[in-house]
C-alpha cells in the first residue's frame, strides 16, 4: 500500500483522516495473516487468476482524526476530493484492495452456511449452563444427548415403581402407613359394634361406619392431591404409604426359615401375626398351608390389587382399595359377633377384588400351567363361601399344583371350608413358592403399563 502525498501540499484533515483509516486497515490485515488459526483463504485467493477480495473492517472507536475531520466540515464544509494520482500499471496479480464500506457476506463468505446471522426474535436461543452445556427443562422433549429426568414423574407407572423400590428398601414403620389405621378400625368396631344390640342395628353400623371412614380419607386424599396441583410428588409419597408388599414378604420368609430350621412354636406365632385363625395347634402341614393362603391373600388384596386400582383412578382408588383391604381385617365377618356388623365391608372387599382377581388370571397364563389355573379359578369361585377369594385361592394353587383351603379354627370354633387347588400337600417350600408366584404376576404388570405408557 502507498499513500502519495505531495510535499508542497499541506496535510488537511481529511486526507488525515484518510490516511489513518488506510492504516487501520492495513494493521488489520496484518494481525488477520499473522493469526496461526485464520484462515488462509485470502491468501490463496490473491495467488489465483481471478482474484477474491477480501474485506477487513477498521476499528469502529473514533481517533483523533475523525474527531478534527467533523470539526473541519461543520466550519468550511465538505473539502473537495483531491484528484486521483496517476496508478501505475496493475501487476499480474492484483493486490488485495482495502473499502471502508463493509461488503455482503456472500463476498466474505463465498459459501452459504459459513455466514454468520444474526438470530430471529422469534428464534429461541437455548440457555447455557455454567459448564457450557445446553439446559433444559423437566418439560421439554427428551432429545439426542439429553438426560431429561423429568420423564421418571410423567408417567403413572415410573411412579408407581419408584414408588414399589421405595417400600421395598426402606423399612418405614407400620404406624405411619395406611396399614397403621388397623387398630383405629378395630377400636371404632368395638365401640359401635356392641353385644347388647340387634342384628338390625349391628347392620346400620357395619354399613354407617365404613361409609364414613371412606368418604373421610377420600376427601382428605383429594383435597391433599387438588392442593398440590395434583403433582406427581404428592403420588409417589401416597403410594409409598399405601402399598404393603414388604411386611407379608418378609414374614413370609420368616416362617419358612423357622419352620425350616425345626422351631415349630417360632413359626406358629409368626404366623399368627398374618393370619385371623388359631394358630396354636397346627402341623408343620398345616403351618404351611396357612402360610401359603396368607401370603396369596395378603399380597394379592394389599399390593397387587391396590396397583391395578392406582392405574384404573389414582392415588383415591389405591387408598380406596387398600382401606376396605384394612377394614376387612378389622370387621370380618368370620370373627365371633361380627357376621352382621361385617357383612357391608365383606361385599365391598369382594367387589373391589373382582377386576384385579380378573387381570391376575391373564398373567398367570405365563406360569407353567397356562390352563390348568383356569379350571382351578372356576372351581374355588363355585364351591368357596367368598366367591372372588375362592377364585384366586384355586387359580393359585392350581398353578402351583397344591392343595390350599379346608378346616380351620376361629376363636374356638371350627369352620370347614372346601379344598381347592392343586392335589399335592404344601411343604415348607410351597410358601415362598406362592408368595413369589402373586408378587411375579405384578412385575410383569408393571412392566407391562411401562410399556404401554411410553411407547402410546
Amino acid at each position: 500500500m502507498s499513500l502519495n502525498i505531495s510535499p508542497s501540499t499541506p496535510l488537511s484533515a481529511a486526507d488525515a483522516a484518510h490516511a489513518a483509516q488506510g492504516i487501520f486497515a492495513y494493521a488489520g490485515d496484518l494481525v488477520i495473516s499473522l493469526n496461526p488459526f485464520a484462515s488462509d483463504s485470502s491468501a490463496d485467493g490473491a495467488a489465483s487468476s481471478t482474484g477474491t477480495a477480501v474485506t477487513v473492517m477498521a476499528n469502529d472507536q473514533p481517533s483523533i482524526f475523525d474527531q478534527e475531520f467533523k470539526r473541519f466540515e461543520q466550519k468550511h464544509g465538505a473539502p473537495a476530493q483531491p484528484a486521483a494520482p496517476a496508478q501505475p500499471a496493475a501487476p499480474a496479480q492484483s493486490a488485495p484492495s482495502y473499502h471502508s464500506e463493509p461488503a455482503h457476506p456472500k463476498d466474505v463468505y463465498p459459501w452459504d452456511d459459513a455466514a454468520p446471522r444474526e438470530p430471529a426474535p422469534s428464534e429461541a436461543v437455548p440457555a447455557r449452563t455454567a459448564h457450557g452445556s445446553t439446559g433444559f427443562g423437566f418439560d421439554q422433549p427428551l432429545m439426542a444427548g439429553d438426560v431429561n429426568v423429568g420423564i421418571l414423574f410423567s408417567e403413572p407407572s415410573l411412579i408407581l415403581a419408584l414408588a414399589i423400590i421405595i417400600e421395598m428398601i426402606i423399612p418405614l414403620p407400620r404406624s405411619i402407613r395406611l396399614y397403621g389405621l388397623l387398630p383405629v378400625f378395630t377400636g371404632l368396631s368395638r365401640k359401635v359394634n356392641r353385644p347388647g344390640r340387634s342384628e338390625t342395628q349391628r347392620s346400620f353400623a357395619g354399613f354407617m361406619l365404613p361409609v364414613i371412614i371412606l368418604l373421610t380419607l377420600l376427601f382428605l386424599v383429594f383435597t391433599l392431591d387438588a392442593f398440590s396441583g395434583f403433582d406427581s410428588i404428592i403420588s409417589l409419597v401416597v403410594m409409598i404409604l399405601v402399598l404393603e408388599l414388604k411386611f407379608p414378604q418378609d414374614r413370609t420368609i420368616d416362617v419358612y426359615r423357622a419352620l425350616h430350621e425345626g422351631f415349630k412354636e417360632k413359626s406358629r406365632d409368626l404366623l399368627s401375626t398374618m393370619v385371623l385363625r388359631e394358630t396354636g395347634m397346627l402341623s408343620p402341614m398345616g403351618i404351611s398351608k396357612a402360610a401359603c393362603e396368607a401370603a396369596i391373600m395378603r399380597i394379592f388384596t394389599g399390593w397387587f390389587a391396590v396397583i391395578v386400582w392406582y392405574f384404573i383412578g389414582g392415588i383415591e382408588a389405591a387408598v380406596l382399595m387398600q382401606t376396605i383391604n384394612i377394614m376387612s381385617h378389622a370387621f370380618n365377618y368370620k370373627l365371633r359377633g361380627n357376621h352382621a356388623f361385617g357383612s357391608t365391608v365383606y361385599r365391598m372387599h369382594q367387589i373391589m377384588i373382582f377386576i384385579p382377581a380378573v387381570v391376575l388370571m391373564a398373567f398367570l397364563f405365563f406360569s407353567r400351567n397356562p390352563v390348568r389355573h383356569l379350571a382351578g379359578a372356576a372351581e374355588g369361585m363355585k364351591t368357596f363361601p367368598a366367591p372372588v377369594t375362592g377364585m384366586v385361592l384355586g387359580a393359585v394353587g392350581a398353578s402351583l399344583n397344591i392343595s390350599l383351603s379346608g378346616p380351620r379354627y376361629y376363636q374356638g370354633v371350627v369352620m370347614r371350608l372346601p379344598k381347592l387347588g392343586g392335589e399335592h400337600d404344601p411343604d415348607e417350600q410351597s410358601m415362598l413358592h406362592a408368595m413369589r408366584k402373586i408378587r411375579m404376576c405384578g412385575l410383569l404388570l408393571l412392566v407391562a403399563s411401562i410399556l404401554i405408557g411410553l411407547n402410546f
